[in-house]
């Protein structure tokens, strides 16, 4: 699964704690998939997102890589609204700052991740906001769906609401994430989409004082036993995103986001952002960048949130970390 900078691990009992990349699905035979994630005082791989076991073996990486390649969508200058996730954000904004001066734009969105009653994360907050900055809250719930929608939950989302209220600055919230794919509790066949529709729902009651909440529902790149896309499409919600990472060769933006984005633009026309990405060394930075670049501007998504972090430990938690030669790219992407 993923890591981002997004908050909140719901209630008492003990959470998840997965972090940093979407599960990925299974790979077509020329390419294949991508990662999902979840942090917290410093993301940690999920325990439970284990890939299926018939996707290709991993492939090395090759020592040098290729220069980057022409992208197959057209250039446009509709600008890119960047986010990152920096493992130290929580501490210092110093490696925001220096992604986004690297990248050649400031950093718009920045995603944090919270386990089971943690408070809003001031610090962060009056950084991002300082910065011009806006906080993506993923709310990692620790409860089953049943129990959130009875309100077992309530004393912690009431809290929460009101810290985000007396904030004050615009926050994305999204809550139990990736629940098409199969590694979290709250995830298929786990848990009953009806179950966590009327949690989903339950959620936001609370925050009805917090108008300065958007909230937004996250998706896991779709693969082959994923539930399907249109029953996490979530009724009241404002915007979608969806976490998928270039992981294997011959990955683009095509088969990692597009067939996701389409299964999501088939039921509604809210915005769209890919909320949680990365490339690792086995798609190749240098080459993939420009390519999920024009795949986000021709798609017209909302934003590109960046995972930035070396995780290093397996094909679907490889080292995200963008390379100085990589954030060249990047820059030079986004300015085309």
């Amino acid at each position: 699964m993923r890591i981002k900078v997004i908050a909140a691990t719901l209630a008492t009992v003990g959470g998840l704690a997965v972090a940093g990349c979407s599960a990925q699905p299974t790979a077509p035979a020329a390419s294949t998939p991508a990662a999902t994630t979840v942090p917290g005082t410093g993301p940690t791989a999920p325990a439970t997102s284990v890939p299926p076991t018939t996707v290709p073996p991993t492939t090395a990486a090759p020592a040098t890589e290729a220069p980057a390649t022409v992208s197959a969508y057209p250039r446009a200058a509709a600008p890119v609204s960047l986010g990152v996730y920096e493992p130290s954000e929580g501490n210092s904004w110093a490696d925001v700052q220096a992604f986004g001066e690297q990248a050649g734009q400031p950093v718009r969105y920045v995603v944090t991740y919270l386990n089971a009653s943690d408070p809003f994360p001031h610090r962060l907050g009056q950084d991002a906001a300082a910065h011009g900055a806006e906080l993506i809250l993923q709310l990692e719930p620790a409860m089953s769906m049943a129990r959130v929608a009875a309100g077992d939950d309530d004393a912690y989302l009431d809290s929460l609401a009101a810290q985000i209220r007396d904030y004050g600055h615009p926050v994305i919230v999204s809550w139990a994430a990736e629940a098409n794919g199969d590694w979290y509790s709250w995830g298929a066949p786990h848990t009953s989409i009806t179950d966590y529709r009327a949690a989903w729902a339950h959620v936001m009651s609370r925050f009805t004082g917090a108008h300065n909440v958007t909230w937004m529902a996250t998706i896991n790149r779709t693969y082959a036993s994923a539930a399907p896309t249109s029953d996490y499409v979530i009724p009241g919600v404002d915007m979608y995103g969806v976490d998928a990472y270039y992981t294997f060769p011959g990955d683009n933006f095509q088969t990692v986001f597009g067939t996701t984005i389409a299964q999501i633009r088939a039921v509604t026309d809210k915005p769209i952002m890919a909320s949680e990405t990365g490339i690792g060394p086995v798609a190749g930075q240098v080459k993939s960048i420009p390519d999920l670049v024009a795949g986000v501007r021709a798609n017209h998504l909302a934003g590109m949130v960046y995972f930035n972090e070396d995780q290093g430990t397996s094909q679907y938690h490889q080292n995200w970390r963008l390379s100085p030669t990589a954030l060249k790219t990047l820059r030079e992407a986004l300015s085309g």
